[in-house]
């Protein structure tokens, strides 16, 4: 991964030698999505080097490669101008993509109230502009990105045929060999597809089809915090990503789809223009500390019939006293209680213990 398409750029270079973000070429598409990969593998590696594992992972557009090769469906080898608004899905097809829907279309649905537009540049600006007078209150913002995907662009140029021959070889079940996964822990965890919306079983393949619907169709994200709210597969959210921007999102999906529970914590690995080092091991603590992980840590616990906790408890080892004082006794404290007191010297002050003497 330190060189890629041919030697054309290399990782490590447009990661870290850029001396400023105008040089950095880091939202080219050719560019963004291997160095997108790399970054969360290695902070799963990362994790998974502090014995931090996944009970479930949830795929997002981009990261649905990584989520793949972590869950254990790939092997290393064969995995090697949107707008974002604060619109539900129902709002921005009959308010603002009505008539339109050859231009523009939904690309993503990260919950219920956050959706992206996908389509031409004049469009999506103009649909900017619409907001920005009629609806001046709902957050928008431009990703900065250099192709539309999950829209109609991807059915040109023959993507789809091309994806199809070239992934032809990939079935993308879950892989028996355990020397070619990630992590055979990681492997174990249930995966969600944003693609599908839904949790993968063992016979879903994420074969050449799965991946054009991975870049053709809508992000169905919410549906996929849908379907973990509904398993309470978890309520601890490590977001692996240069930026946690779904945070909100997965905040807003608990609050209006499963009110009883309480919120999750959600928690970045990295965060944008900030210590890389601080953000994590500040996550790192509050994932300690986190009342929803021992919670979750003692659900886990044997729990006994009352009458027979008297019995277990019965059983702790005893603990050996040594029936010694703790008490600290500094020299100058045994002197000041214990000396036998003699005249002293004017200036010298002297004392006397167990036939010793101190001068103060």
């Amino acid at each position: 991964m330190t060189k890629t398409n041919n030697g054309e750029w290399r990782l490590l270079e447009e990661l870290i030698e850029k001396k400023n973000e105008r040089e950095s070429r880091i939202n080219d598409t050719n560019i963004a999505q291997p160095t997108l990969f790399a970054i969360q593998v290695a902070l799963t590696a990362l994790l998974v080097s502090w014995n931090i594992y996944p009970s479930s992972i949830i795929s997002h557009s981009a990261g649905d490669q990584a989520a793949a090769f972590v869950a254990g469906r790939l092997t290393l080898g064969k995995t090697v101008h949107m707008l974002a608004v604060s619109m539900s899905e129902e709002e921005v097809e009959n308010k603002l993509l009505k008539g339109i829907e050859h231009l523009a279309c939904i690309a993503v649905v990260n919950s219920p109230r956050s959706v992206s537009i996908s389509g031409d540049e004049k469009t999506i600006d103009e649909i900017q502009q619409i907001l920005s007078i009629s609806y001046p209150n709902v957050f928008k913002a431009c990703v900065r990105i250099e192709n539309a995907f999950h829209s109609y662009q991807m059915n040109r140029f023959d993507i789809e045929k091309e994806m199809l021959s070239s992934l032809k070889d990939i079935r993308g079940l879950p892989i028996q060999d355990q020397k070619q996964i990630f992590e055979p822990i990681c492997a174990q965890a249930k995966l969600y597809s944003s693609v599908i919306g839904e949790k993968m079983n063992g016979s879903i393949p994420v074969d050449g089809q799965y991946w054009w619907s991975n870049v053709r169709q809508a992000v169905r994200f919410y549906d996929a915090i849908a379907a973990i709210i509904k398993d309470e597969a978890t309520n601890v959210f490590i977001k692996i990503s240069p930026h946690p921007v779904l945070a909100t999102s997965i905040r807003k999906c608990y609050e209006l789809t499963n009110q009883q529970q309480s919120l999750p914590l959600i928690l970045p690995t990295l965060k944008r223009k900030e210590n890389e080092q601080i953000t994590l091991l500040t996550s790192l603590a509050q994932l300690t500390i986190s009342s929803q992980v021992w919670q979750q840590y003692f659900q886990t616990r044997q729990i006994l019939p009352m009458k027979y906790r008297e019995d277990y408890f019965d059983h702790f080892s005893l603990y050996k006293f040594y029936l010694s004082l703790c008490w600290y006794k500094s020299k100058d404290s045994s002197i000041q209680r214990l000396a036998n007191r003699i005249s002293t010297h004017p200036l010298l002050d002297i004392r006397q213990l167990n036939k010793q003497t101190s001068a103060t």
